[in-house]
């Protein structure tokens, strides 16, 4: 039965049916919980038979139940296949037996073998009518794991039928198996060969056992002269010579809008081995550089500069996955910046102590995905169970930072558009340079989130929302007696992007903006050794890019292409 239908009531069968056997098997989704259309069946309905003094602790009594859980260990122990837990719990407390239960963690490349060992137990409890005890010597799929791990059986060196200590439950074969091979083995990669096989198919360049590369959309769009990403118009970055990659292919979140639908594995600290930042640096240009020379056949990439794409000088640290998590982030910062290669950090707040500790980057974004908690906790799923608290920490610390930094806020509709005074408070306690709001971006359907087209805002309900958000921003400062104020600098109508940036760090007494930066006054900056701060790698905002021009954040020198669609208009 599928438990996010209609009408489905299982325990009804095994209460008052024919049935005497079941199997449950439970993913697991927000704080531990079973996904939110099947929580009738798999939380509701059982727990009001638990609670019916009418059905009793002895209901289900001669019927036999197994129990899989499905979710990921990197969350802590109270989420990890927390339903699956409490759903064995519950059909305990009205008497039934439990045949078997396994936990099978996404993370893990043992998770078939304990599969294969959970199946084969429930198949051959629910052939018999009494409790199944199996001969180690008769089950091949054991004796396979015996071989392979001695100690993952019970210590007994010699194989005897009448033996009782070689009478083994199969389900314990399955967790001792787990636990033995978690001690056998040594450093691992972060990648399985199913997540690598997953992303390679997208399109991604890994790199060691870690990090990846993968060209952006805007870099191919630019070579062929028909506009930039928003970081062009905002911040005057070249996108055909820009390299969008990671350190870290693992995140420490699994947010409902990742346009990486979840291939990559997860993770709240690092556990697996680590390489060298040169090697990341030297790979990934290597890696990028081969995509471009790739890119000569599109049809109409400009020549020239496909030529000038071939030098790297911007990266973008926010392909997928959490960068900050790389233990050696800042040998690696160095390392393109001694190759004069921009930085543009993207962090989603979960690793504070790493933000305090960082080197100065171009551009230090950290992510503000919701106002408040409860938001926080649905819209980014979150690892870590202190994850709002963190997310504060955070934004505490910009404010320590002399260079450029960013809040980024990635709106959802039905998610978290609707608390500003929430995000306004949050914004208080970081004060950064500039604010990013942007419209998520509809990548698809996906079975890790219910996202759909309206879940995405139209870009005058963005500049609407960052208005409102300016204003009520505005207001709570003057309210502290900070001289600090925000204005709408710039917007990218393609990308659905505002910015909001502050007055007193990037514009000048005339009115006129500076959210552009001077790549090289900043690479002199960091060579010097000395400290600097915004004011001094600034650079003026051009008239186009301004918010209100009429090319709506478009370079002019560019090429627009509408798409006609089936009525032939263009969106």
């Amino acid at each position: 039965m599928d438990a996010s239908l209609p009408n489905v009531e299982p325990w009804d069968e095994l209460l008052n049916g024919k049935a005497r056997d079941c199997v449950a098997i439970v993913s697991t989704h927000e704080g531990g919980r079973v996904p939110e259309n099947c929580r009738q069946v798999i939380e509701d309905q059982i727990d009001d038979l638990v609670h019916d003094f009418r059905v009793g602790a002895t209901a289900l009594r001669g019927r036999r139940f197994a129990v899989l859980g499905l979710g990921s260990s990197a969350y802590a122990d109270n989420r990890y296949c927390a339903a699956a837990k409490k759903l064995e719990k519950q059909l305990r407390k009205l008497g039934a037996s439990r045949i078997a239960s396994e936990k099978l963690d996404d993370q893990s490349d043992e998770s078939d073998a304990l599969f294969d060992v959970f199946a084969h137990r429930v198949i051959a409890a629910f052939a018999r009518p009494c409790k199944i005890q199996i001969h180690v010597k008769d089950d091949e799929k054991v004796k396979n794991l015996r071989s392979q791990h001695p100690s993952s059986l019970k210590r007994n060196d010699s194989i005897d039928n009448d033996s009782e200590e070689d009478l083994l439950d199969v389900e314990d074969v399955g967790t001792s198996f787990a636990k033995t091979k978690n001690k056998l083995q040594p450093v691992r990669e972060m990648v399985t060969s199913k997540q690598a096989a997953s992303l390679k198919k997208e399109g991604y360049k890994l790199i060691g056992s870690h990090s990846a590369v993968k060209m952006c959309r805007w870099t191919k769009h630019q070579l062929r002269g028909r506009g930039g990403c928003y970081k062009h118009t905002f911040y005057g970055i070249t996108s055909y010579q820009c390299m969008e990659a990671t350190p870290s292919l693992a995140c420490a979140n699994k947010c409902v809008f990742c346009w990486r639908h979840h291939k990559n594995p997860v993770g709240r600290e690092w556990r697996w081995k680590t390489d060298p930042p040169e090697f990341i640096v030297e790979q990934a240009i290597e890696k990028h550089i081969a995509m471009i020379n790739e890119a000569k056949g599109i049809p109409g990439v400009i020549e020239e500069r496909w030529h000038e794409a071939m030098t790297v000088r911007h990266c973008a640290l926010s392909l997928v996955g959490e960068p900050i998590m790389y233990p050696n982030i800042n040998q690696l910062l160095s390392e393109l910046h001694n190759r004069n290669i921009s930085t543009f950090l993207v962090t989603n707040a979960q690793f504070p102590e790493a933000i305090k500790t960082l080197v100065p980057v171009t551009q230090l974004y950290v992510s503000v995905d919701a106002p408040n908690q409860q938001d926080l906790e649905r819209i980014d799923r979150p690892l870590f169970s202190d994850a709002w608290q963190r997310l504060g920490k955070s934004l505490d610390l910009l404010r320590a930072k002399r260079q450029r930094t960013v809040a980024r806020l990635t709106i959802v509709k039905g998610y978290n558009e609707d608390d500003l005074d929430g995000y306004a408070n949050l914004l208080l306690r970081g004060i950064p340079t500039l604010v990013e709001i942007k419209g998520v971006t509809f990548c698809g359907k996906s079975d890790a989130s219910d996202l759909t087209m309206e879940s995405c805002p139209w870009h005058h309900e963005i500049v609407q929302l960052s208005d409102s958000l300016c204003h009520k921003l505005n207001h709570k400062l003057r309210t502290a007696s900070s001289s600090v104020t925000y204005g709408i600098a710039s917007s990218h109508k393609h990308s659905v992007s505002v910015v909001l940036a502050r007055h007193d760090q990037l514009c000048d007494t005339d009115g006129v903006w500076h959210t552009w930066i001077d790549y090289d006054k900043f690479h002199q900056l960091v060579r010097s050794g000395e400290p600097f701060d915004v004011h001094e790698y600034r650079a003026p905002t051009p008239a186009w890019a301004l918010h209100g021009a009429q090319e709506e954040g478009f370079d002019p020198s560019d090429t627009r292409l509408y798409k006609k669609k089936a009525n032939g208009k263009s969106r």
